[in-house]
Parts: C-alpha cells; structure tokens; sequence
C-alpha cells in the first residue's frame, strides 16, 4: 500500500509545471548509504558478532538435546514406562525452551538492528536536508537500488556526499 501510495506520487510529480521544481529532484538511497559508512559498518559487525555468538550458544544447547535423545532412544526399551514418560516430558521441556531461546534471540538481534539503523538514518536525514538546501533542491526523496524504474538526468543522486558528510561528521 504504502508502495503505491508513492509511486502515485511520484507520477503526479510528472504533471507538475516544471517551474513548480525549479530548484530540482534529489534522491538518496540509505541502505546503501548504511552499507558504506563507517559508523554503519561497524554497526554491522557488532550485530553479526553478536548474532554469531547467540548461535554458537544455540548450537550447544540443540547438540546437547540431540545428545540427551539419542542417548533416550537406545536406552527407552530397558526403561519402566513411568521413567519412559518423565523423559520423554523433560525433553520436550527442553525442546520448547530451545525453541523459545531461538526466537528471543532472533527478536533481539531485530531489534537491536533496527534501534542502529534508526539512529544511522535520523542523521542521514538531517545531511540529506542539509545537502539538499545547499543545493537548492525543492525535493529530496529516499529511493531504493531496485526502487528507480526511470530517473531522469535532472535527478540529483546525493548518495554519495551524504556518506561523505556523514563520515566527516561521524568518524
């Protein structure tokens, strides 16, 4: 929806008189200004260490369970059936609580990544309005890689100077 209700904008930007936008179109693309700034780099690396490190966690937590049934599995046939049934409900536990970590660690690492990448592109906002009134653009609008279906040549990408800026500004 939101998807539409912008590429109708963008084609009433196409009506418009073309002293109505004198000044001119700019466009920034934020992800890719976050993939190449410094400040977003690291940020990057701090959240795939920390996504690394919570799998590697996972990953002892399912080998140990997987231990624990194998070990079930070929001692079940010796096993009274009440015994059979207590451990059988104690894997279970352990199953759900794996199964649980696994999303709480995955809701983490979501929002933690979104908490960096608002803070990146609130200061990118504020540099792409800055660039933007330097260049005395009346409209600057945030676009995608594989968001551009025509661009004309009067279209002003201030990608670049905006990782620029940022990175002066942001070391």
């Amino acid at each position: 929806m939101f998807t539409t209700m912008r590429s109708v904008f963008l084609a009433s930007l196409l009506y418009l008189p073309s002293a109505a936008l004198a000044g001119g179109i700019g466009i920034v693309d934020f992800q890719k200004a976050i993939n190449e700034v410094k400040e977003g780099k690291a940020a990057k690396t701090k959240i795939d260490s920390m996504f690394a490190s919570k799998r590697e966690t996972l990953q002892k937590q399912e080998q140990e369970l997987k231990s624990k049934f194998e070990t079930y599995q070929k001692q079940k046939s010796l096993l009274a059936p009440a015994v059979q049934q207590e451990q059988e409900q104690a894997l279970m536990q352990m199953q759900m609580q794996l199964q649980q970590a696994v999303m709480q660690s995955e809701q983490e690492v979501q929002q933690i990544y979104a908490q960096e990448m608002e803070a990146l592109i609130k200061k990118m906002k504020t540099i792409s309005g800055e660039i933007g009134q330097s260049k005395s653009l009346d409209l600057v609008l945030e676009t995608t890689e594989s968001g551009v279906v025509y661009q004309a040549s009067s279209v002003v990408d201030i990608t670049p100077e905006v990782i620029k800026m940022y990175d002066s500004r942001h070391p």
